[in-house]
Formats: structure tokens, sequence, C-alpha cells
């Protein structure tokens, strides 16, 4: 048994499940305040708030990946 790996509020997958939604509704909320923020264009501000709502999970790595990595890297 593998009791001593996780600490006891996460032994359950499902605990696990709810954590991983957490910080991915976390990341979501950021990665749309810095767009909504940060974006000069009023078009492009538009296309990727509608793109984040259509497809949350997504577009935020999407976003990430295109627009934060490549301005702050």
């Amino acid at each position: 048994m593998l009791f001593f790996a996780l600490p006891y509020f996460l032994e359950n997958a499902r605990d696990i499940e709810i954590i991983g939604f957490v910080l991915g509704i976390i990341f979501w909320f950021q990665m749309l305040r810095h767009c909504i923020t940060r974006e000069s264009d009023p078009l492009k501000k538009f296309l990727w708030i509608l793109f984040m709502f259509i497809a949350p999970g997504f577009s935020s790595l999407v976003y990430f990946f295109v627009r934060v990595a490549r301005v702050h890297g």
C-alpha cells in the first residue's frame, strides 16, 4: 500500500481532480485578466476573450504559450 505516498487529504482520486479543477480555473482567470489588461488591440482582445469563453482550458494554454511566453520570454 502507498498510504505514505500522499497526504491524508489526497488519498482519494476525487480530491486530486477537485484540486486540478480549481488550479485550472485560477489559471484560466489569470490568463483572462492578462488578456484584458495587457492586450492593446481591441479586436485581438475581443477575439482572445471570445476564444477563452468558448474553450477555456485549451485557449488559456494557447494564450499562455502564444502571447504571455512570447512577451515575457
